[in-house]
């Protein structure tokens, strides 16, 4: 067990130490690169030094700073893969509150200690993460529970937090339009520190889903939340890291690869406009009774009527391979602008844009894809490595999110390797474009 530094002055301490480290290990390389002494080698192994620094002390901060990394990295076109790759980690490995915490945190949010609110409670915690930690428990009915505890203080120091993780982050981000990235996540942040706004998207999913025998979700228990505790049911299940150890066979894979696939695209066909947003392997559980298990509502995103659209629309165009369209719709999201959509530079991003838009809808085009198709993945990584270069594009700061929900679909996808049939879903594209245009 681990204590959790909660206070400014102990965070500021270990963000401007991690600051210095980093700072110090890019100052010797460019003092190398001056004297021409570095290679492609050296500026990797530069960012697995700095990713592993960071990854340290983040998972020991936890809050607004690891919310951040797992955010940046989950676009590989902000961060550098390097990165990227130390960073999926804290998925699954971070470490826990120590008990006295964790008891402490219960009495102040529910006005007694476990023993006196849960019939029984596991102290060690089952999973952590980076703005709390999830322990098992049973009512006075025997049923049973998982309680999420937040971190002490995470939302005090959210602001703080953010500014100086930002100074951190800035020799190697690959986008200088940071700021959008930090000002959303700061106002996704609030809200995922509010216990019971997820818990209302507990039950506004469990509504829509609860009679879909394909998924299942928790149900939250207010009388037993806070701001800063949510109960909810427990649900059995592994997660992706400890189903694949198990060696699945294709049938198990393509079944929980096409219900990964069908979920994102009912939330599409049923125009709700609202979308479980965070879509990485420790939200999803694989059940031996082939239901799908969703956790952690708190990322949940209601986009703009006009700007979801529009995207649905430009994933519907480069299905078809409309250049007109596909053209249209970069312009009004902004990535484009018309005025420049003349120069050398803009023609060049817009072929480019093109290319690996048409290689991102390629399951559509067939009527079952193999996600574990070596050559798929070898040029989809290609493509993100290539999408680093564009350092200017300037969207909107509601495309983070469709971006965290396709790729990171296709990343779970890429890892569990199904085949999934997807002929239905480019239909809903279409059609939900069509409707748009009507």
């Amino acid at each position: 067990m681990t204590d959790f530094p909660s206070g400014k002055f102990q965070r500021g301490k270990v963000l401007a130490k991690t600051g210095l480290k980093v700072g110090t290990n890019y100052a010797r390389f460019y003092a190398k690169q001056a004297g021409g002494n570095t290679t492609k080698e050296s500026r990797k192994e530069l960012n697995y030094k700095n990713a592993e620094d960071i990854f340290d002390n983040f998972t020991k901060l936890r809050g607004s700073v690891l919310k951040l990394a797992q955010s940046l990295s989950m676009d590989s076109g902000v961060l550098p893969q390097e990165f990227v790759e130390v960073m999926s980690r804290a998925q699954y490995r971070v470490p826990p509150m120590n008990r006295a915490l964790v008891r402490q945190q219960i009495r102040r949010e529910l006005g007694k200690y476990p023993e006196a609110v849960f019939s029984d409670f596991d102290e060690d915690a089952i999973a952590a993460a980076s703005i709390g930690q999830v322990h098992r428990a049973t009512d006075d009915l025997g049923a049973k529970l998982a309680i999420k505890i937040q971190y002490p203080n995470v939302r005090d120091t959210i602001r703080s937090d953010l500014g100086m993780a930002r100074t951190i982050f800035s020799p190697m981000l690959q986008n200088t339009d940071v700021d959008t990235y930090i000002d959303e996540i700061r106002k996704t942040l609030m809200e995922e520190t509010d216990y019971f706004f997820e818990g209302k998207q507990i039950k506004n999913f469990s509504k829509i889903y609860g009679n879909d025998p394909r998924v299942i979700m928790p149900k939250w228990v207010p009388h037993l939340s806070s701001e800063r505790v949510l109960t909810m049911s427990f649900i059995e299940g592994q997660h992706l890291d400890v189903f694949l150890k198990t060696v699945p066979d294709s049938s198990s894979k393509n079944h929980f690869g096409q219900l990964l696939w069908d979920f994102i695209h009912d939330q599409i066909r049923r125009r709700i406009y609202t979308f479980h947003a965070d879509l990485h392997p420790g939200n999803f559980l694989f059940r031996d009774d082939g239901r799908l298990g969703i956790l952690d509502f708190g990322c949940v995103k209601k986009f703009p009527i006009d700007f979801l659209d529009t995207c649905i629309s430009m994933l519907s165009s480069h299905i078809i391979d409309d250049e007109v369209a596909i053209k249209e719709c970069y312009i009004a999201t902004g990535i484009l602008r018309e005025e420049d959509l003349n120069s050398d530079k803009n023609s060049e991003l817009f072929e480019f844009l093109r290319a690996f838009g048409n290689l991102i809808v390629k399951p559509y085009n067939c009527s079952r894809f193999d996600f574990g198709n070596s050559e798929y993945r070898t040029q989809f990584n290609n493509y993100m490595r290539e999408s680093m270069q564009w350092r200017d594009i300037h969207v909107s700061r509601h495309f983070i999110f469709i971006s965290k929900l396709l790729f990171g679909l296709y990343g779970i996808l890429m890892q569990l390797k199904p085949t999934v049939i997807t002929g239905q879903s480019r239909e809903i594209l279409i059609e939900s474009s069509m409707q748009r245009n009507i």
